[in-house]
């Protein structure tokens, strides 16, 4: 592998980060502290093509590889840490999980309105004592005449509040197993589905998270994506894709606590000199630039595995773990180096703080990437 980017690599990066300096820099403290999720801008982002950038230009995408939408993601959550999750899961989560095992009629469907920015997504897996153990799902999809009957509750559902599409994952047959789970895509007004009001979250503000309730609400065979009874599998599968990009996210926040600390390390006079000059000040700064360098490279590779169509369960795994512990490292350093100012929000690293920290839970838990870790490399050894 070539770790340069491309002309085509840098141009977008260019481009994204013009338009976060332009659109989201200036609301960002704003989104944060209202909770409100940018719609504005997430139209504008779909209207300029970075909602669509991986997907086939066949359903109205940029055809671009995953290290595209991983500089992509990473841009916006250095600038909003929170709109760049809900991006994710309207990208990776839901549009591009249908372009890879969904019908050609659900692809022209769904695909389109989401990646313009008309339309926003949700991922629904999660449900309160299925969270880090998945296969313990308790929502059911039951058969009905020639669709299902779907019962069962969700939480901490990113964009649920809201969504206007919905991919469900249910258990249409057996009870704790690999088999047996099937993908629903659903719609708002679907009767029977209702979401939950928005949870006040400590970090990643902007981005709405809510629960997902699920009432005898009806499917019809063709809202099956992919395989019935293969659910987990064509989960697991395809979003290697959305695992290999979850370091994006931790590398754009320590981007951000890299760019704040050396512009407060240069401006902030103490003992009558800038404490960009006292070594502790220098150590932490250089041992933050490194790690994400480190973090931001890896996460190049492993997206770029990815591309090549590689399995890289233990290589997104390992890529997620080691940048979120640089996410959360790197913003209460820049919070030191702050002192008493990094602790209140008129300045923007205890925002990176209280973002960075989900980076260790979401999508899979920090020790559940361990075990992930672990079991690939001792697996056909125990």
């Amino acid at each position: 592998m070539d770790f340069a980017l491309t002309e085509e690599h840098l141009m977008i990066r260019e481009s994204i980060r013009r338009f976060c300096r332009r659109e989201l820099d200036p609301i960002a403290d704003e989104i944060d502290r209202t909770g409100r999720f940018p719609m504005e801008v997430y139209r504008k982002a779909g209207q300029e093509g970075f909602l669509g950038a991986v997907i086939s230009p066949q359903y109205g995408g940029g055809g671009a590889d995953l290290v595209s939408f991983y500089i992509i993601k990473e841009e916006l959550c250095r600038s909003a840490a929170g709109v760049g999750m809900s991006v994710a899961i309207c990208t990776l989560n839901f549009c591009y999980f249908i372009s890879k095992v969904g019908t050609e009629e659900q692809r022209l469907k769904y695909i389109s309105p989401v990646i313009r920015g008309e339309k926003v997504a949700s991922y629904c897996l999660t449900e309160p004592n299925a969270g880090s153990d998945t296969l313990s799902i308790r929502t059911r999809a039951v058969r009905n005449g020639d669709g299902f009957v779907i019962n069962g509750s969700k939480t901490f559902i990113t964009n649920a509040p809201i969504a206007d599409y919905f991919i469900v994952v249910a258990r249409t047959s057996g009870e704790k197993s690999f088999k047996g789970g099937t993908n629903f895509i659903l719609e708002r007004g679907t009767q029977g589905l209702r979401t939950g009001e928005p949870m006040d979250k400590l970090g990643m503000r902007c981005s709405p998270t809510g629960e997902v309730f699920l009432e005898d609400a009806r499917a019809g065979a063709h809202q099956v994506l992919g395989r019935e009874g293969e659910g987990f599998a064509d989960m697991f599968d395809t979003l290697d894709a959305e695992r290999a990009l979850a370091a994006a996210t931790a590398t754009g926040i320590a981007q951000a606590c890299l760019d704040a600390s050396v512009r407060y390390a240069r401006e902030r006079v103490q003992f009558g000199k800038p404490i960009a000059s006292f070594q502790f000040v220098q150590g932490m700064i250089a041992e933050m630039a490194t790690n994400l360098e480190l973090a931001r490279t890896y996460g190049h590779k492993v997206a770029w595995m990815a591309d090549q169509g590689w399995k890289v369960t233990k290589e997104a795994a390992m890529a997620k773990l080691f940048a979120s512990r640089v996410a959360v490292k790197s913003a209460l350093d820049a919070v030191q180096i702050h002192g008493g100012y990094g602790y209140i929000k008129e300045f923007r690293v205890e925002r990176y703080l209280r973002d960075s920290k989900l980076c260790e839970i979401g999508g899979g838990t920090s020790e559940i990437q361990k075990r992930i870790v672990a079991r690939e490399l001792l697996r056909g050894g125990l």
